[in-house]
């Protein structure tokens, strides 16, 4: 059995950039466009854990920055 499928469409245009991509990258467009909605969701999700380690770094040095500001 094959993997699971996902169905999308595009516009002319779309679809031709998309070809053009992959054939610069010698790859397949069913290949190319894979990686590119893999790749940008493990950068969402990369974005998502660093914003909020920076929001938790905030949180703990609110106090400290306040204290420093008000010299």
């Amino acid at each position: 059995m094959g993997m699971p499928a996902l169905n999308i469409s595009f516009t002319d245009g779309e679809l031709e950039t998309l070809r053009i991509r992959a054939r610069a990258e010698g790859r397949s467009m069913t290949a190319f466009a894979h990686d590119v909605i893999v790749d940008s969701s493990a950068r969402a999700a990369h974005d998502a854990l660093v914003m909020g380690a920076a929001e938790h770094v905030m949180s703990l040095s609110r106090d400290l920055l306040k204290r420093l500001a008000d010299r």
